[in-house]
């Protein structure tokens, strides 16, 4: 509906959104709110700051082990000790917070009746359609995420090596995870300390980047052979799904016997941080033209979607005022007016069939 100001009052869908943005938005405000929460379960927000020879008496001038001074300090000199280090997490962390969120989010903010109900179950029924459409059309996922990544194709090696330094920094997270997973079920979980001359700290990381290379070779083994065989039968295809499902079944039950939730959450975020640099290595070296690279990405970005509109669609059903709010501030009260009162008509006319004329009976005459 024109205006008479230059522009168009339209609501745009989730996919024309998702199609726009992803790249230059959404990706990155996912990846910053999920460093953001890795800062908030892995960071360090207050620290003893005073020496263990504050009570060198209590310890016989023995040095003590550093979680045992360390929890004597918290319970003893917390005033004197640790409230001057006492740094809080959200004071720290807000303005990030909020320029993820404005990522993620602020399209849906500016987009005309972004938070209503019904345009909201319309978007969700478009994307889902966007997303299982199989062309190489704009109108489908595939077609719109071949058409981002064209240009590799005309990419030089310095370009590919560059996107490669630049994608492992998920590599880099995912050893981070692994190194802190180890040091906690090792060390402390066991009350146990890390000595300087400790033998097989160098071995520790070398099996952590040996089990991350073998993990990236089956991939890319696995990728190769399923190049090379394209033509599955649908029995064996299915047959393939079901043992690899009943498989992941069986880990995960297995690891719920002798881990706990957290132990699994950090191997279950360890996995997908190196599939998604294996994905990305893969994007440069093979080309976005594979059946497995383009199965993994879908999933990536169905992932992505459901993160973003997820959020929206739970304000459109639990907080309908909010939708009231965006037209207010986005119209002038007329045209909010206008809005309501054709939201009343188009709820009142309830499409019924009409019902069919009676035919008249012909008189025989």
């Amino acid at each position: 509906r024109a205006t008479g100001r230059g522009f168009t009052i339209k609501h745009e869908k989730f996919a024309e959104l998702f199609r726009f943005y992803a790249f230059s938005h959404f990706y990155r405000g996912v990846e910053l709110s999920f460093l953001l929460l890795l800062f908030y379960a892995y960071g360090t927000f207050s620290w003893c700051n005073c020496s263990w020879m504050l009570e060198a008496d209590f310890y016989n001038n023995v040095e003590p082990l550093p979680y045992e001074w360390k929890t004597r300090c918290y319970a003893n000199f917390y005033q004197s000790c640790v409230l001057p280090t006492n740094q809080n997490y959200g004071i720290m962390s807000y303005s990030l917070w909020l320029i993820a969120a404005t990522w993620m989010w602020a399209p849906f903010f500016f987009n005309p009746s972004g938070f209503d109900w019904d345009k909201c179950i319309d978007d969700y029924s478009d994307w889902q359609q966007w997303l299982t459409t199989k062309n190489d059309s704009s109108e489908s996922w595939l077609g719109w995420w071949a058409n981002e990544l064209e240009y590799l194709e005309h990419s030089t090696p310095f370009s590919r090596l560059v996107q490669f330094v630049r994608k492992t920094r998920f590599l880099l997270v995912a050893v981070g995870l692994y190194l802190q997973m180890m040091f906690r079920l090792a060390y402390t979980e066991q009350n146990m300390t890390v000595a300087d001359d400790f033998a097989l700290k160098p071995y520790i990381i070398l099996g952590a980047l040996v089990v991350l290379l073998l993990i990236l070779a089956c991939a890319g083994y696995a990728s190769g052979r399923v190049a090379k065989k394209m033509t599955f039968k649908q029995k064996r295809l299915r047959k393939l799904k079901f043992h690899l499902t009943f498989a992941g079944l069986a880990g995960l039950i297995a690891a719920l016997l002798y881990f706990n939730l957290r132990t699994i959450v950090e191997i279950a975020l360890i996995v997908l941080l190196v599939a998604y640099w294996v994905l990305q290595i893969a994007i440069v070296r093979l080309g976005f033209r594979h059946a497995m690279i383009e199965t993994i990405a879908a999933l990536f970005d169905r992932s992505v979607g459901w993160i973003i509109f997820g959020p929206v669609l739970f304000i459109a059903m639990f907080m309908p005022f909010l939708s009231a709010f965006q037209q207010r501030v986005m119209f002038n009260q007329a045209f909010t007016s206008g809005l309501e009162v054709s939201k009343l008509f188009s709820n009142d006319a309830v499409t019924k069939p009409d019902p069919a004329p009676k035919k008249k009976k012909k008189r025989d005459e």
